[in-house]
């Protein structure tokens, strides 16, 4: 399954959860929604790095894509997130940092749940400080790792979720 789009969707269930209490009401509006599903695919922006230069150059720059590596870990997430705030989005400078801080640890906690990919992948969340690798193992359902239901239920949820906005909008437009 396409990890982007599992990504995206748990970054909307978490944009839908957080919007749903009252104290933040007020981020209910595109422009966080977009921060919230832009911050849930910071990690892999090397993806769409190695996917542009492709493009411009015919093959991908693996200078680039390796030493972009680096926003697959918290601190070049967060690296990434404070310069996205302080330059594309200054004018909230603050609730947009935090908006995408909440999107790419949503990211790492889907990476983190894909075990024994995880461990593989070398999910070294605190590199340069630390190498240690985390992984969380679900286990096995009759044979079935438990990470792949747990992606099924977030697009279902997530899809669930965008249905019930969608009629809610257009009963709201014929109440008005």
């Amino acid at each position: 399954m396409p990890a982007i789009l599992i990504h995206i969707a748990f970054g909307y269930i978490l944009y839908r959860f957080i919007t749903h209490f009252e104290k933040f009401k007020s981020l209910k509006n595109t422009y966080f929604l977009f921060l919230f599903l832009l911050g849930s695919l910071i990690p892999d922006i090397k993806y769409f790095v190695a996917w542009l230069t492709y493009l411009i150059f015919g093959s991908e720059n693996f200078v680039v894509f390796s030493s972009l590596v680096v926003t697959h870990q918290i601190f070049g997430s967060f690296l990434v997130a404070l310069l996205l705030s302080a330059t594309l989005f200054r004018n909230k400078f603050k609730i947009s940092f935090v908006v995408l801080t909440i999107g790419f640890l949503g990211h790492f906690f889907l990476d983190i749940s894909q075990y024994p990919f995880a461990s593989i992948n070398h999910m070294q969340l605190f590199y340069p400080f630390s190498d240690k690798i985390f992984y969380i193992n679900l286990g096995f359902i009759n044979g079935i790792q438990v990470f792949e239901i747990f992606q099924y239920l977030i697009l279902i949820i997530a899809f669930g979720l965008f249905i019930q906005s969608f009629i809610q909008s257009k009963i709201y437009r014929i109440k008005i």
